[in-house]
């Protein structure tokens, strides 16, 4: 089970159902989850980082420097989905220092080579487990290849992310852990239909590159999804996301069980299902 860090993954019962031992499952989550999953009592068994921003990743396990790398960027402000954590940061962030350095030493961090250095102080003082890998950016097969240089230097392996760390990590699920038929929670590449578009994640890089101050609808396009047939909308960078993943899945032939109950995540190789009925489904015979 890869547990993502969408909206849904807030507003619904997963974890709840996830904490209970009879349901027990290898369990991969995103570093943006990972709080989420401690405070609910579920102890993933890995956890996946990818991105390199200097300053804000930091922020998924305890930031001592928080209110600095914080000061002239409202990102987590803006949109965080934690309203704790919008409410009080500060606060917030002393009590994830803490519940992170106390469940840290059971969970192995499956962590990119690309990430800040000030990710890599924190995790290593928390007491995590580090397993370290490269993140695929080009043909590894191509004599000019970043990646195989990159792959040569630090004497890692590298793997696809899809562009984001919820594809990664369902790419370390499937083709690392040979787990055949993965289940997804919280991968929602999208947005429930009464979001502010303002509160979307990449708002303000939209509004630079259209070089706009309000961006309409055009560049969010809305879909229903079938389970519920309620409305949730994308944007170009969520969309860009689903159609890397729905494109691993078409070249691998592989199968994805979407059990987020909410989001754009659907295609021909996605099979969308409620979270309860996965754990107890025979899934050779789908």
């Amino acid at each position: 089970m890869i547990i993502s860090a969408g909206p849904s993954l807030h507003g619904g019962n997963a974890l709840e159902v996830l904490s209970n031992p009879e349901s027990r499952l290898p369990l991969i989550a995103v570093d943006a989850s990972l709080v989420k999953c401690l405070k609910a009592g579920v102890v993933p068994d890995y956890v996946i980082t990818l991105d390199p921003h200097p300053t804000r990743m930091v922020r998924w396990f305890g930031d001592p420097d928080f209110l600095d790398n914080s000061k002239e960027d409202d990102y987590f402000k803006r949109q965080d989905l934690d309203l704790d954590f919008r409410e009080d940061s500060e606060r917030e962030t002393q009590d994830i220092i803490k519940l992170v350095n106390q469940y840290a030493h059971r969970i192995k961090l499956v962590i990119a080579s690309t990430v800040s250095e000030n990710l890599v102080a924190r995790v290593v003082d928390a007491g995590f487990e580090l397993y370290w890998w490269v993140p695929l950016v080009d043909d590894p097969d191509d004599d000019q290849s970043l990646t195989r240089e990159m792959s040569r230097l630090t004497g890692l392996p590298a793997f696809n992310t899809g562009g984001n760390v919820g594809s990664a990590a369902w790419v370390f699920a499937q083709f690392w852990l040979k787990i055949r038929k993965p289940a997804v929670i919280g991968m929602d590449l999208g947005y429930p239909q009464e979001t502010p578009y303002e509160m979307t994640q990449t708002y303000p890089e939209l509004q630079g590159l259209l070089d706009k101050v309000r961006i309409d609808a055009e560049f969010f396009p809305e879909t229903v999804f079938s389970q519920t047939g309620e409305v949730f909308f994308t944007d170009p960078t969520y969309h860009w996301y689903k159609q890397n993943l729905l494109e691993l899945l078409e070249n691998t032939g592989s199968t994805l069980f979407n059990c987020s109950g909410a989001g754009t995540l659907q295609g021909e190789r996605v099979i969308c299902m409620d979270l309860s009925e996965y754990l107890v489904a025979d899934l050779n015979r789908i």
